[in-house]
C-alpha cells in the first residue's frame, strides 16, 4: 500500500506542554534544548528490510544520524512519492473518495506502551512527557482511523531494592512510592499507610515484576482503571487525567534503570497471557506504539545494571511480540543525546550530578530504535516534547496505512 505523508500542526497544541528540563527537578534546562535530533535517517537497520524476528546484521551499537533543523524542533521529512501531495490535517489524496478509499482504510487498534524511567532525576522529564500526552492523543484521535486504544504505563524497575520517603504519626504513615513503600512503613508503627489499612494493603506480586501496568500514582492515589485492568482503554472517563496518574511513576525508583526489560516483559507472553498481570493488553489485530524515556543509558547488564542482551535481541523481542511483523511497531525513544550530530542535550552532562543537568548519550538505546522501519528518536533534554509527538503521529499514521491485521 502506498505510504501518506501527513504535516501537521504542531502549533495548536504547543501551549500543553510544560517547559521542563532534564536532570533533577531543581535544575533549569539547557538554553540550548529546544528540539529532537532525528525520525528520520536512522541508521542501524535499513527500513523496510526486516519483515521476522531475525535480528538485523551488523554493528549492534549503531546510532541514528540526525536530520533537519534541531532547533526549530522538528526534523526533515522525505518528499511523498509523485503525484500524491503533501497534506495538511483533514486533506485527502487527489483522486480519492473519502471512506471507501484503501489510504483511508488504516488499523482500527492501537496498543500504546510507555516506559518511563523512574530514577531520582527524571521528575522534570516526567512532568513534559504528562503535559505532551493531552495534545498527542488529541492529534491522534482526529487523524488517524483507529478508535480502539489500550494505553499503559510501567516504570523501568521491579519495585524492589527502591528508595523511599516515609513519615509516620501516630501510626498514620505517608509514602511514596506508593503502594510498595508501605510494606516497609507498615513494618514499623504504622496502622495506616497513604490511606490504606496496614493488615489490607493493596499488594500482589505483579507490584513486584518488570512490565506490570501502573495502578497507582506514585502518591498511592487509585488511577481508577475501567474493568480492573492494568491499562486503559478508548473508554476511560478523563483520557489525559487518568495518564497523568499512571505516568507519574515518581523518582525513587532504582538507579539500575533497565527500560528494555520493562518492555520486553511488558509485551512477553508471561505477562500477556492468561492470569498475567498485563492480562489482554497486548493484541495480534493492533499495531504497537511503544514509547520510552530515560536519561540515563541502559548499560551492558552487569552485575544487575542495565537489562538484559544486546539491542539486536531486545529488537528481536519486539518483533516476536507482534508475530513478525517489524512495521506492525512503532518505537519512540527519549533518550540521551549528546552523542549525534545537532544533540540537544549538553556534552558531559550528569543527570545523577551536583546541577542535575543534561543526560547520558545512549547508543545502545538509539540502535535499537534505529533498527525499526518505524523509529523515532528524539531528545530527552528537550523543553518541550509536544513537536516530537507531532512527528510521531505522521509516523503511526504509516504504520497503521501499512498494516494488514492476521487473518
Amino acid at each position: 500500500m502506498m505510504r501518506r505523508s501527513v504535516r501537521f500542526a504542531v502549533e495548536s497544541f504547543l501551549g500543553l506542554a510544560v517547559v521542563a528540563g532534564c536532570g533533577d527537578s531543581g535544575g533549569p534546562s539547557p538554553a540550548t534544548a529546544t528540539g529532537i535530533t532525528g525520525a528520520t535517517g536512522l541508521t542501524g537497520q535499513a527500513p523496510g528490510t526486516t519483515t521476522g524476528p531475525d535480528a538485523p546484521s551488523g554493528d549492534s551499537t549503531a546510532v541514528p544520524t540526525t536530520s533537519g533543523d534541531a532547533s526549530a524542533g522538528t526534523t526533515t521529512e522525505s518528499s511523498p512519492p509523485d503525484g500524491l501531495p503533501k497534506l495538511d490535517l483533514g486533506e485527502q489524496p487527489e483522486g480519492t473518495t473519502g471512506e471507501s478509499d484503501p489510504l483511508a482504510a488504516g488499523c482500527e487498534k492501537i496498543d500504546f506502551l510507555f516506559v518511563v524511567d523512574n530514577s531520582g532525576s527524571m521528575a522534570d522529564e516526567q512532568a513534559n512527557l504528562i503535559a505532551s500526552f493531552p495534545g498527542f492523543i488529541d492529534t491522534i484521535t482526529s487523524t488517524l482511523s483507529a478508535k480502539d486504544y489500550h494505553i499503559m504505563a510501567v516504570s523501568t524497575d521491579n519495585g524492589m531494592n527502591t528508595g523511599l520517603s516515609s513519615t509516620c504519626t501516630n501510626g498514620t504513615c505517608n509514602c511514596t512510592p506508593a503502594p510498595v513503600c508501605c510494606e516497609n512503613a507498615c513494618g514499623g508503627s504504622g496502622v495506616t499507610c497513604n490511606g490504606f489499612d496496614c493488615d489490607d494493603l493493596p499488594l500482589s506480586q505483579c507490584n513486584y515484576e518488570y512490565g506490570t501496568g501502573k495502578e497507582f500514582d506514585a502518591t498511592g492515589k487509585h488511577c481508577m482503571l475501567a474493568d480492573m485492568k492494568r491499562y486503559m482503554t478508548e473508554s476511560q472517563p478523563n483520557l489525559a487525567q487518568t495518564f497523568e496518574c499512571i505516568a507519574n511513576v515518581g523518582t525513587y525508583g532504582s538507579g539500575d534503570e533497565k527500560p528494555m526489560l520493562a518492555a520486553t516483559s511488558a509485551l512477553g507472553d508471561v505477562q500477556n497471557g492468561a492470569g498475567g498481570c498485563d492480562e489482554g493488553f497486548l493484541r495480534d489485530d493492533a499495531i504497537l506504539v511503544l514509547v520510552f524515556i530515560t536519561d540515563e543509558e541502559d548499560d551492558l547488564a552487569d552485575d544487575g545494571k542495565g537489562s538484559p542482551g544486546e539491542p539486536a535481541e531486545w529488537f528481536q523481542a519486539v518483533v516476536a511480540a507482534k508475530n513478525g511483523e517489524e512495521k506492525a511497531a512503532v518505537v519512540l525513544g527519549l533518550v540521551g543525546d549528546s552523542n549525534l550530530p545537532m544533540g540537544t542535550c549538553p556534552p558531559g552532562g550528569d543527570p545523577n550530578g551536583g546541577d542535575g543537568v543534561g543526560a547520558d548519550p545512549a547508543p545502545r538505546l538509539q540502535s535499537f530504535v534505529g533498527m525499526f522501519s518505524n523509529g523515532v528518536i528524539g531528545s530527552v533534554c528537550a523543553p518541550d516534547y509536544t513537536p516530537f509527538f507531532a512527528e510521531a503521529v505522521s509516523v503511526i499514521d504509516t504504520a497503521c496505512d501499512e498494516f494488514e491485521p492476521p487473518g
